[in-house]
């Protein structure tokens, strides 16, 4: 599908701290992708937005040290750096407070961010950003845009109550060339869409049919993930690991499966290499641990 000196991505989105009492970290869903897909040398853009706060420099900082690309990344002075308070449960799971308003609620579509977007193979978003209606119309211009329609969309559905109207969320899955839940999240969505579940793999060929979406993922925590590609299964059972906390797990999961599998289109050792990747991630605290290759292969080769 592509070559690994053509493909270059950009996510849409929140960057923020994730506060665990006292300790903060850096995070968002798009940002934990968009580092995750950068530790692997492909060029990725932000677009988002900060505020001009300390936590605002300190994010922009980071960003533009870990090598993001920043030209769609806006400094706004009127509206705080995003905030969440996480709130770790007794498997390590996470429940959020995400505090409003925060300046990625405000990305705006500037001439900057069109022109970036011609460069752009790959577009990856997700469901939070749009909660507030500015960083929601300029998502769905977007998708929209005539000029844009050879972007390779990706949507990542995350469900924070109470940010998401199903309405809306079928929008993007409209959009979308590849969509990826988790298990949880297809679930709702498809019972909210009236469909009566009989499989997973039912879901999910249900959904890749009402949409244009023909790749389909599904993580399942534990217990690995599963991959609709070119109308075929691949599964992965999940490898054991001592659980710090999951949070950014299912972000490098993606990033990882984005990287591999649109460049080698191999699913089967894509899926298997994201799901040790986000295993590792849940093994360590915050959303963006250092993942090194060695780790990743001895934990593909034990769990053979």
């Amino acid at each position: 599908m592509f070559t690994h000196t053509k493909l270059r991505f950009a996510s849409y989105g929140e960057v923020l701290f994730d506060v665990f009492g006292t300790q903060k970290k850096i995070g968002g869903a798009p940002l934990n992708i968009a580092l995750r897909i950068k530790s692997y040398q492909f060029p990725v853009a932000m677009i988002s937005a900060v505020g001009t706060d300390e936590n605002g420099t300190e994010l922009w900082n980071y960003m533009y040290d870990k090598g993001i690309n920043l030209r769609a990344v806006n400094r706004l002075e009127q509206y705080p750096t995003g905030v969440v308070n996480v709130t770790l449960g007794a498997q390590g799971s996470p429940s959020y407070d995400i505090q409003f308003p925060a300046a990625w609620d405000f990305i705006p579509h500037t001439a900057e961010l069109d022109d970036l977007l011609e460069e752009i193979d790959v577009l990856i978003y997700g469901s939070l950003a749009s909660r507030n209606a500015t960083s929601r119309a300029t998502l769905e211009e977007l998708l929209s845009h005539e000029k844009h329609s050879k972007m390779y969309k990706v949507f990542d559905v995350n469900l924070r109550a109470p940010y998401y109207q199903f309405p809306l969320l079928r929008g993007f899955m409209d959009k979308a060339d590849f969509i990826k839940f988790n298990d949880d999240e297809i679930y709702e969505i498809v019972e909210a869409m009236g469909l009566k579940i009989t499989s997973l793999e039912h879901a999910m060929r249900w959904i890749a049919d009402q949409t244009k979406s023909k790749t389909i993922c599904v993580t399942r925590g534990a217990h690995g993930a599963v991959l609709l590609w070119d109308d075929e299964f691949y599964y992965n059972g999940g490898y054991h690991v001592q659980v710090a906390d999951t949070v950014g797990a299912g972000d490098s999961f993606l990033g990882t499966l984005l990287c591999k599998l649109l460049v080698d289109q191999d699913p089967q050792k894509a899926l298997d290499m994201a799901c040790a990747v986000g295993s590792l991630v849940a093994s360590a605290s915050g959303a963006n641990p250092t993942v090194n290759s060695a780790d990743i292969l001895h934990m593909m080769n034990a769990n053979k």
